[in-house]
């Protein structure tokens, strides 16, 4: 398993402690700058044929932390990936 996708494993396991369902927007949102697109876009394909998401209980502080942005920056982090799931949806529907 690579380390992105172990990577997501452990941003989905934060998201689902957080009360989210993990979408290729809240990772966009969440490891902007740590991993480029391409390589994002092929974990999250990979995670999502494959989500061994691991038991709330035994995500790490340490793993919630690095996840986990600034408030300002989570309050960015969170409006960006509301725009982009919905432009993903409007895109969906536009190719219908």
């Amino acid at each position: 398993m690579t380390d992105a996708v172990q990577l997501l494993q452990q941003v989905a396991a934060v998201l689902q402690q957080e009360g989210k369902s993990p979408s290729l927007a809240l990772f966009r949102a969440r490891l902007a700058g740590r991993l480029p697109p391409q390589q994002l876009f092929a974990a999250y394909q990979q995670w999502r044929n494959n989500p061994l998401v691991a038991d709330i209980g035994s995500v790490s502080e340490s793993t919630a932390a690095k996840a986990s942005l600034p408030e300002p920056d989570q309050q960015l982090a969170q409006t960006l990936a509301r725009i982009e799931a919905k432009l993903d949806l409007l895109l969906s529907k536009l190719e219908r």
